[in-house]
Parts: C-alpha cells; sequence; structure tokens
C-alpha cells in the first residue's frame, strides 16, 4: 500500500470516531470570533444535501493561500465523505468575474485539472498579474495542452455570462469579503487566520461538524 493511500486510511479511520469522542474540554476548545465566526442568520443553501454536512470554500486566482487550502478541504471531505460533501465557487464581482469565468470556462471544456494548475500558479501575485491578461493567459493554456480558441469561444459564450452572474449572486448572499472564505452548512466561516495549517483547520472543522450533528439531534 502507498503511503498516501495508507496515510488517507489511517486519518478515515481516526475520523471516523470523531464526532462521538470529543470530551466535554475538546468540545469548548475553539472560540467562536476567533477561530470561527458565525452568520447571524444561516445562510439558506440552495443543494439537496440528503442529511450531509456542505463546505463551500470560496476563492478567487489571485490568492496566496486558497491553492493550499484546497488541498486541505478536498482531503477532509475524502476522509469524512460519509457525512461531509465539498463545493467551490469562484469570487466573482461585477468588475471583476476573471476568476469565475475563467473556472467555468475550463470546467465546461473538460479541464478541471489546469483550473487546479492555475491556481497553484498564481499563488505568486507576480504571476497572477501576467495570467490574467486574456491573451498571456491563452498562451498559457495551450500549454497545457487547452486549445485557446474553443476557450475563448466558452469564455465569452452566453453559458459562463451566466455561470459568472450566478457567482456574483453567491459571492453577495455569503457576504463574501475576502479569499479563502469557507463556509461550514450555511452557518459558520472560517478564514485564513484558521486556514493556514493542516491540523489546525481539521480539528477546527471537527469541532464545527460536532457541533452541527448534536444541533440536529436535539
Amino acid at each position: 500500500m502507498r503511503f498516501w493511500h495508507f496515510l488517507i486510511f489511517f486519518c478515515f479511520i481516526s475520523q471516523s470516531f470523531a464526532i462521538e469522542s470529543l470530551s466535554p474540554l475538546e468540545e469548548n476548545q475553539f472560540e467562536e470570533g476567533k477561530d470561527y465566526f458565525t452568520y447571524d442568520k444561516p445562510i439558506e443553501i440552495d443543494e439537496k444535501l440528503d442529511g450531509k454536512i456542505i463546505i463551500q470554500s470560496f476563492f478567487d486566482y489571485d490568492c496566496r493561500n486558497c491553492s493550499n487550502v484546497q488541498d486541505i478541504l478536498e482531503l477532509y471531505a475524502q476522509i469524512n465523505a460519509s457525512h461531509v460533501i465539498y463545493r467551490e465557487y469562484p469570487v466573482a464581482l461585477e468588475n471583476n468575474e476573471f476568476s469565475a469565468r475563467t473556472f467555468y470556462a475550463l470546467q465546461a471544456v473538460g479541464r478541471t485539472d489546469v483550473s487546479d494548475k492555475l491556481l497553484f500558479e498564481t499563488m505568486d501575485k507576480g504571476q497572477f498579474l501576467v495570467l490574467s491578461r486574456f491573451e498571456h493567459l491563452l498562451a498559457w493554456l495551450e500549454k497545457q495542452g487547452v486549445d485557446g480558441q474553443t476557450f475563448k469561444e466558452m469564455y465569452l459564450s452566453p453559458e459562463i455570462s451566466e455561470a459568472a452572474r450566478q457567482s456574483i449572486a453567491m459571492t453577495e448572499k455569503y457576504g463574501v469579503f475576502t479569499y479563502p472564505y469557507v463556509v461550514v452548512n450555511g452557518e459558520y466561516v472560517l478564514t485564513t487566520s484558521t486556514l493556514y495549517n493542516d491540523d489546525y483547520t481539521f480539528a477546527v472543522l471537527d469541532f464545527l461538524t460536532t457541533k452541527i450533528v448534536k444541533g440536529n439531534n436535539r
């Protein structure tokens, strides 16, 4: 068994007992306003969850930490697949649709792997400034095996325009003011102050998912 597979298996076994095994001390180890934030009123989730807890991650390609956070959350969701759903959303504003259009256009041409690579590439601010120029982005995408003309047509298509519009609405609905910005079940928010470390992030997510499960069982 490869080490990575063993690590995932070990984490899965450890995490599977997390909800039932937290002691009263562990249940109170994290503070609202410090380790996480709480919406005054929970955000209504449009997606059918089938009893699972949804973790929603808002990102931007112009982000130093978003690629690392994506890796952390994907692993957490994989380990906790029995009760967690993970979704990613690009941040979008009326005057800035670059991330949304790029993300959904790459999805549409079947190259989400390149979207992940772009997120990693643009961790560097200088590289983002280069690749945010459309002609440079096209040249970079073609080096990744993406047909530039097909991508351009999709990027400017009505379908992607609608997806960008929906991204703007999502950004406003969830009150996204920074990135990365992670929402747990429409109730709790994590930002960079929590998401910088995988162990810390996992512990806070375990704490919040336990809190949600206990609240639902009352």
